[in-house]
């Protein structure tokens, strides 16, 4: 039966013996009495591997092919009797490519991949499925602030697939010709945004030709944690169509920022997608990025180098972006019961999980499936435990708002302006004033 966006109460009602079966199996796994893995093998009798019917699902995602792959096999081999097309799209696509096929009622695809700041405005769209009663309660398997960001209303709206945080890179070798002492892994001694400036000058100064730069140079995820570590919260609320990113504490987070460009110790002009391969050629002494390029540095010949937390201001407090991916699943689906069975095998259980962090770069939201992760794929001393830590003390989702799109997008030009040399409070001012007009148009 076909499902109309937002009907969510009759998307599973394709199959009710089958919808009780699995609701009853998922109510297995917040009860305490058996793991996310025996749940999704209890569902099995209810399956169409055991009934026959044959199902194929189609899935929509920013992530490669190859990445998807070990999931997918995995689940096939589960499930003989459900296939899963994937087709990656590119992530500045996505969006359009979701309103385009879901907006217009189409049931394809069954499942797509959902970036976590923007589900509040999918839901309002109607371009999710409300999975909220089907799922159960899933704290205690994957991270907090995950499911934090797929839920909209205290209702969730797609499984957590994989998390994020940013950790402070640098280069051993340029430190130590500037006399700098290498910065610990412990968070108790991170260091804060006016010594790393200081200090990146000082290794310009012996040689680096660059000091200092972030990875996603003029993006929102990126340089959340400056206004946040002043107090200046993330620039939307109290409600989620208010809007404040004039403050002080803005303005001087943003001329820190600006700063930097500058006075040379970061560079203009890189952008992102650019910027590791500059600190992975030995250029600059200090990077702030995410864990996802610890593999590319490690495979960096000539390179070695070091992790530290991510710094804060001395006159603030420590803050680490997150967020990443979670699945969900489209409302007008034809085969939500198979695609409910599909992203809970992905996110909750140990093995569905493992094999969907494989291929990916990001830490996965799974928690049993975390350290496991870490421990076969990114060998670097102390880094599971690093981000652990600020995933639990130091972390902030960006804003739950149905206008993030255009939050985002006029902050990334504000941004942008501000690194090649425009006044801070003016961008700010300018950016305020298009987001303003923009959500005055959201219902």
């Amino acid at each position: 039966m076909r499902k109309t966006v937002g009907a969510r109460q009759g998307a599973f009602m394709r199959n009710s013996l089958k919808s009780l079966t699995l609701v009853g199996s998922l109510i297995l796994v917040v009860s305490g009495c058996a793991t996310a893995s025996e749940s999704v093998t209890s569902e099995e009798s209810a399956s169409p591997s055991s009934t026959g019917e044959s199902v194929v699902l189609s899935f929509v995602g920013p992530e490669t092919p190859e990445s998807m792959q070990p999931v997918i096999d995995l689940f096939e081999s589960e499930y003989p009797n459900i296939s899963v097309e994937y087709e990656s799209v590119p992530f500045g696509d996505l969006n359009s490519i979701i309103t385009a096929r879901v907006g217009s009622g189409d049931a394809n695809p069954d499942i797509y991949t959902a970036d976590q700041p923007r589900i509040a405005a999918l839901v309002n769209s109607g371009l999710l499925l409300d999975i909220t009663d089907e799922v159960g309660d899933i704290s205690g398997l994957v991270v907090g602030s995950t499911i934090e960001a797929s839920t909209v209303n205290d209702r969730l709206y797609a499984l957590p697939i994989s998390t994020s945080s940013q950790l402070l890179y640098f280069n051993k070798g340029l430190l130590d010709e500037a006399g700098i002492e290498h910065p610990s892994t412990n968070p108790e001694d991170r260091l804060t945004w006016e010594q790393l400036r200081q200090d990146a000058e000082l290794a310009q100064t012996a040689g680096a030709e660059y000091g200092f730069l972030w990875d996603q140079v003029n993006r929102y995820y990126q340089l959340q944690p400056l206004m946040e570590s002043l107090g200046a919260g993330s620039g939307v609320g109290p409600g989620e169509l208010d809007i404040d990113v004039t403050s002080e504490a803005w303005v001087t987070a943003m001329s820190f920022y600006g700063e930097m460009f500058s006075s040379g110790i970061a560079p203009r002009g890189v952008q992102p997608g650019e910027t590791p391969d500059v600190f992975a050629t030995g250029q600059s002494a200090y990077f702030v990025g995410g864990p996802w390029w610890l593999n590319k540095f490690i495979g960096s010949e000539g390179l070695e180098f070091g992790i530290a937390p991510h710094p804060y201001f001395e006159s603030g407090e420590p803050v680490t972006p997150t967020g990443a991916w979670s699945w969900g699943i489209n409302p007008n689906s034809d085969n939500a019961d198979e695609a409910l069975l599909f992203i809970k095998f992905a996110a909750l259980d140990d093995n569905g999980s493992v094999a969907t962090a494989q291929g990916f770069g990001l830490p996965p939201a799974n928690l049993s499936s975390f350290a496991n992760y870490y421990a076969s794929n990114q060998t670097v001393e102390g880094v599971a435990d690093l981000i652990s830590y600020e995933l639990e003390n130091t972390s902030v989702i960006r804003p739950r708002t149905v206008g993030y799109i255009q939050f985002e997008e006029f902050l990334g030009t504000a941004f942008e302006d501000i690194r090649n040399g425009s006044d801070p409070l003016s961008s700010l001012e300018a950016a305020e004033e298009s987001i303003k007009n923009a959500w005055s148009r959201i219902g």
